[in-house]
């Protein structure tokens, strides 16, 4: 549900109203995909830009990409109950902290307050260790909640490593892996250090409708999200502002600028790909303006640029993109919820 509407992408710009888009709701019956920006941030603290984490919905998938710190607040703030409970799929890009320290939030949340089919999770070479570890870590709590009455099913995990090429393909949603260059390299030379495993980026396609996700990347011209985004409908990338001045604080953050990319590095890869919307999203630091980007964008892409924040809700429905505020649910009652009820 849509609070506030921002604007609406078609051919032009024009504001339009709450009514309006009232008219988009997702149902399996259309062609409505929504995505809810549940945190836009990074690694650094921040009140206002909580972790990684995109809420997706399209007809009946409800799905994460990555579960960043506060994950699960900023869920419930978007769908309440029903939408802790409704997540079943997680896209994992990489296993940094800032991307999965939330996963088991949406697995042992989602049980609790009425999810009752296995989580699928799907993310890189290492994500099935990380899982094993996480479920062993928390077998005393899910066998005590079980022994005084919670029922079992929905406990259940269903872990995929998964590289490139297309790793899901049902009712309609299709969503494919590709690889992103963030694995840590030599800085003089530019060559990989050999640390195991890969980083991924995914494209989700629904119904007409696509979406990729950059995850964690230093993008090139070589990168292969030039070829994956090509004129997708929105390209939602992350995005590394350079420290300014020589403390051993800014030149340790610029270090990670050899794995993240400046706002010029983004600005070729949009002007590549041409999305219908392009998008900025993992924001480092967190405390970067909207204005900033885009000034500091415009010099090498000029087409449609928005800046995420946190809540901040995007509609595809037929050519429109719809950009709002997510409406913040009330606290409610568990009691009253329903999400136990039988569909």
């Amino acid at each position: 549900m849509i609070k506030k509407i921002l604007s609406v992408f078609t051919i032009g710009i024009s504001i339009i109203t709450a009514a309006i888009a009232q008219e988009h709701q997702v149902s399996p019956d259309n062609d409505v995909m929504k995505l809810t920006f549940l945190g836009t941030g990074a690694p650094r603290p921040s009140t206002e830009r909580y972790g990684p984490s995109i809420y997706v919905e399209a007809g009946d998938h409800k799905l994460l990409v990555d579960a960043g710190p506060g994950m699960r607040e900023r869920l419930f703030e978007a769908g309440g109950f029903e939408a802790i409970s409704g997540v079943d799929h997680v896209l994992v890009t990489h296993l940094h902290f800032d991307h999965t320290v939330s996963i088991s939030s949406a697995w042992l949340s989602g049980w609790l307050f009425g999810r009752r089919v296995p989580l699928r999770i799907q993310g890189p070479a290492g994500i099935k260790s990380m899982m094993d570890n996480i479920k062993y870590a928390y077998q005393w709590d899910v066998d005590y909640r079980v022994m005084v009455g919670v029922p079992k099913e929905g406990t259940e995990l269903i872990v995929d490593e998964v590289s490139d090429g297309v790793i899901f393909n049902q009712g309609g949603l299709k969503i494919t892996a590709f690889q992103v260059e963030h694995m840590p390299i030599d800085i003089p030379s530019g060559k990989l250090l050999g640390l195991r495993g890969e980083t991924l980026g995914f494209r989700i396609d629904y119904k007409g409708h696509s979406v990729l996700f950059s995850g964690d990347t230093r993008s090139t011209e070589k990168s292969e999200i030039n070829n994956v985004g090509e004129g997708v409908d929105l390209l939602i990338h992350e995005v590394q502002v350079p420290s300014p001045g020589a403390t051993p604080e800014a030149n340790l953050a610029n270090v990670s600028l050899s794995v993240h990319s400046t706002p010029e590095q983004v600005g070729h890869v949009f002007a590549k790909t041409k999305p219908k919307m392009a998008v900025y999203s993992h924001i480092i630091p967190p405390g970067t303006t909207a204005a900033e980007l885009e000034r500091d964008t415009k010099p090498y892409y000029d087409g449609p640029l928005t800046v995420a924040h946190d809540m901040m809700e995007i509609i595809l429905a037929g050519d429109d993109i719809i950009i709002g505020e997510r409406e913040r649910q009330s606290d409610g009652k568990f009691e009253d919820s329903k999400v136990l009820e039988e569909k």
